[in-house]
């Protein structure tokens, strides 16, 4: 089994990176992928359209890399941090580009296991993780209870100071993990 980590941060060792590190662990799957966004061209939406049309998008960047990389995933969890009450700019290209795309091909990542997590300094916790979250069920992941998956944190790897959003990661990546194993001796 394979999960895969989107971290939505421009800032690689951030606290989103660190949380999603905590959550992946805790899953138990042994082949272990985080992205970062930020290593990646993935330009804005322009909403054309042409995606519903060709299942392509004209836009050339490094999109088709990163979903290739879900597409042969099992289980995916994403995580951004709230900016302005809401996910990264990163985060939110992705999320508009791949999930016209993904929706264009029909839903390719429909039946695996996903999850969402938020890192805010202040405010934008829920907001930014219902976003994500929006994201994943659209996508048609599996989404197992854990609780709100957000943590509060603003200097580097101060995250893992919140003990209740480390938790909530921990039981989110052991409830992923879990289902995820028993989703695979299903089929």
């Amino acid at each position: 089994m394979r999960i895969i980590g989107i971290n939505g941060s421009p800032r690689k060792k951030g606290n989103t990176q660190a949380l999603l590190k905590v959550a992946m662990k805790s899953s138990k799957i042994d082949n272990v992928k985080l992205i970062h966004l930020v290593d990646y061209e993935i330009l804005s939406c322009d909403g054309c359209g042409a995606c519903w049309k060709t299942k392509k998008c004209p836009i050339d960047d490094d999109l088709e890399k990163v979903i290739s990389e879900l597409v042969r995933s099992d289980a995916i969890i994403i995580g951004s941090p709230a900016y302005y009450g809401t996910v990264s700019a990163q985060m939110k290209a992705f999320i508009d580009r791949s999930g016209e795309l993904l929706g264009a091909r029909g839903h390719p990542l429909k039946g695996k296991v996903g999850g969402a997590l938020s890192v805010a300094r202040r405010w934008g916790h829920i907001t930014t993780w219902t976003a994500l979250l929006l994201y994943v069920l659209e996508m048609r992941l599996i989404v197992p209870g854990a609780g709100w998956g957000a943590a509060t944190a603003m200097k580097p790897n101060e995250v893992i100071n919140d003990e209740e959003g480390v938790e909530r990661a921990k039981e989110l990546g052991k409830s992923i993990g879990k289902l995820s194993r028993i989703l695979s001796k299903k089929s």
